[in-house]
């Protein structure tokens, strides 16, 4: 009893130490040169986060500016004519994604510093991890959500996640069958270690097999909003960000799922049942004072965070501080 006592007694002892102690220091941004940027890659989806954050730390003001319908519709630039330096200019838009699975590869190979991406490693991507004795540290940065596709005129509004996988096995192929008209469903999916395709093997079917049907599986990001642009019957899937910021289009709409659509404030709440996180990914072994470490510690500050929120990402803490 006695020596559970001054077990307590030094419990308390050190913790009362550990209160006197000054608070850690804020990390502060990585000091980077637009001439030997970090080797940033990621999926497609976070290119404009990787942009904002480029942006900053270069300090060269950016702005939202529309594409074209064949690359993508909403994309980050510098703005020309409104401070930095030309080199940090042309660094920034020289910037690019290579998509979620190739970021990964380059990382585990060494050809990238840390990768932005939507989605935790796949098991081929740890695999391919193990065999170069590599291991992976994946870091939360911001919230997004994995979102469900159909057209803006079609009547479902909503479907629960059963009815979802109920579509993706093969047993429901009727929308009659889900609370829909009396009309085939055209279930759309994406190609393997593609982010949505992992996040929909992990957060929806949850081991239950998909229906083989390899002409419903679509390259790309855009692969499934194009389809069903010209398909009214057709259900696809990707994340939020991407289909509400890059490449929104009026003619189709977000399902809700369990009665919830995806919308900011639900990502932000986590009340939407499929909301993910947006991970900054890095080696294990990186020192702490490398660039790319620091950066992954800045972007959990306020200031990182109020990054994350101007790039149009749900930031981890309310208000994007």
């Amino acid at each position: 009893m006695r020596r559970l006592s001054l077990s307590l007694f030094l419990l308390a002892l050190l913790a009362s130490c550990r209160a006197n102690e000054p608070p850690p220091a804020p990390a502060a941004p990585p000091e980077v040169a637009a001439e030997s940027y970090l080797r940033v890659d990621g999926s497609t989806s976070t290119l404009p986060l990787q942009v904002t954050i480029a942006c900053q730390l270069l300090e060269v003001s950016c702005t939202w500016q529309e594409g074209d319908l064949f690359t993508t519709t909403w994309h980050i630039v510098p703005e020309l004519n409104s401070g930095g330096s030309q080199v940090a200019i042309e660094a920034i838009f020289q910037l690019w994604h290579s998509g979620t699975h190739s970021a990964y590869v380059n990382l585990i190979h060494g050809q990238a510093d840390v990768i932005l991406v939507a989605r935790q490693p796949s098991s081929d991507e740890l695999d391919e991890a193990r065999r170069n004795e590599v291991q992976l540290e994946a870091v939360p940065v911001a919230r997004d959500a994995f979102v469900f596709i159909v057209h803006q005129d079609y009547p479902v509004q909503s479907l629960t996640l059963d009815q979802i996988r109920s579509i993706y096995t093969g047993a429901s192929t009727n929308w009659s069958q889900v609370g829909g008209p009396d009309q085939p469903i055209s279930p759309y999916q994406r190609n393997r270690n593609s982010g949505s395709q992992e996040l929909m093997e992990e957060l929806v079917m949850r081991g239950a097999p998909m229906i083989d049907s390899p002409d419903m599986i679509l390259e790309g990001m855009m692969g499934p909003i194009h389809a069903i642009l010209s398909d009214p019957a057709g259900i696809g899937y990707s994340v939020y960000y991407y289909a509400t910021r890059i490449f929104p289009q009026a003619d189709l709409r977000l399902l809700g799922i369990d009665g919830t659509e995806p919308t900011f404030d639900t990502l932000s709440a986590g009340s939407y049942p499929l909301t993910t996180d947006v991970y900054a990914v890095l080696r294990h072994n990186l020192p702490q004072g490398h660039p790319a470490r620091q950066l992954v510690n800045w972007l959990l500050t306020p200031e990182g965070q109020a990054a994350v929120l101007e790039s149009g990402y749900v930031p981890l803490t309310p208000g994007g501080g």
